[in-house]
């Protein structure tokens, strides 16, 4: 059986700086947080309001795209098969040059594009990411957990001091549902003016990392299915004043930046899915000389 055709390639954490920042204002990666913030130990919202999958997104693409006129060249590459490297930072700026009237409308538009990605994109490839994990390491319980193809490889993972004056990963447990009281959706404060923007969920990462009722059945792939702190989880904590105090080179800057993690992740999983296809086959054989495989695992 051939190999399935690659769509393109996987996306490595320490690629990201030099092609996600297009502006020197957005902020870089922190390495070490002090601590654990409260929000990932909220109960999560079960049912989850995310499907984990593909068709949900582009689905809200496209309805977000009947709302707001001249944004079709947006609709269009966000719709089509992603093609790397894109140029978000000049469709971005089109947007201010197109839309110019009234005062204020450029800017309206690409604070509704951001918040789409944060709150419905990236929830929902993150979501089909963890499920297409979830399988593989219950089919290959000894894989090294660094796969380049997971979601929480897209940037740096956070660091803390371990043991033995060694830094070490900080990572979220993924624990099945308590039955707790999920926090509210943190409303919109100008809801007249935002009408169609998602409510924040404060409890969104709990929610998309959830394990199943009754939890992952093995400890290899409990260990595997961990969150790990990166700044992808600051995307998806976004809150609206915050945001609204950005200039608009910043806003542009981020907004791009988030775009690009949701095209790579999109990517990501159309190249876990062919593996799947084929029965994880590009995993099998020795570590070292797995494509796969960050690095760092394999020295």
């Amino acid at each position: 059986t051939p190999p399935p055709t690659r769509r393109g390639q996987a996306v490595r954490a320490n690629s990201i700086t030099s092609d996600a920042s297009p502006y020197p204002e957005a902020p870089q990666a922190t390495s070490k947080p002090e601590k654990v913030a409260t929000q990932y130990h909220l109960p999560p919202t079960i049912p989850s309001p995310f499907t984990g999958n593909l068709e949900a997104s582009l689905d809200a693409v496209l309805e977000w795209g009947s709302r707001y006129a001249g944004t079709q060249a947006i609709v269009d590459t966000l719709l089509q098969k992603v093609i790397t490297p894109t140029d978000w930072p000049g469709i971005l700026r089109n947007v201010y040059t197109f839309a110019s009237a009234p005062p204020g409308l450029a800017r309206y538009l690409v604070e509704e594009l951001l918040f789409l990605v944060t709150r419905t994109l990236l929830p929902e490839q993150i979501s089909e990411n963890r499920g297409i994990l979830g399988r593989l390491y219950d089919r290959k319980k000894q894989l090294a957990i660094r796969v380049v193809l997971r979601y929480d490889m897209l940037r740096e993972w956070k660091m803390e001091q371990g043991t033995h004056h060694r830094d070490q990963a900080v990572a979220i447990p993924s624990l099945p549902p308590t039955g707790l009281e999920p926090p509210p959706p943190i409303a919109v404060e100008r809801q007249d003016l935002f009408p169609h923007r998602r409510p924040l969920l404060p409890n969104i990462i709990p929610t998309i990392i959830a394990a199943p009722p009754g939890g992952f059945t093995t400890h290899g792939v409990r260990e595997r299915m961990k969150h790990h702190v990166t700044d992808l989880d600051e995307y998806l904590l976004l809150k609206d004043e915050k945001v609204a105090d950005w200039s608009d080179m910043m806003l542009v800057g981020m907004t791009s930046q988030v775009v690009l993690q949701w095209q790579w992740l999109r990517q990501n999983n159309e190249i876990l899915q062919e593996m799947e296809v084929y029965g994880w086959e590009e995993l099998d054989g020795l570590r070292d000389e797995c494509e796969w495989i960050a690095d760092d695992v394999k020295r």
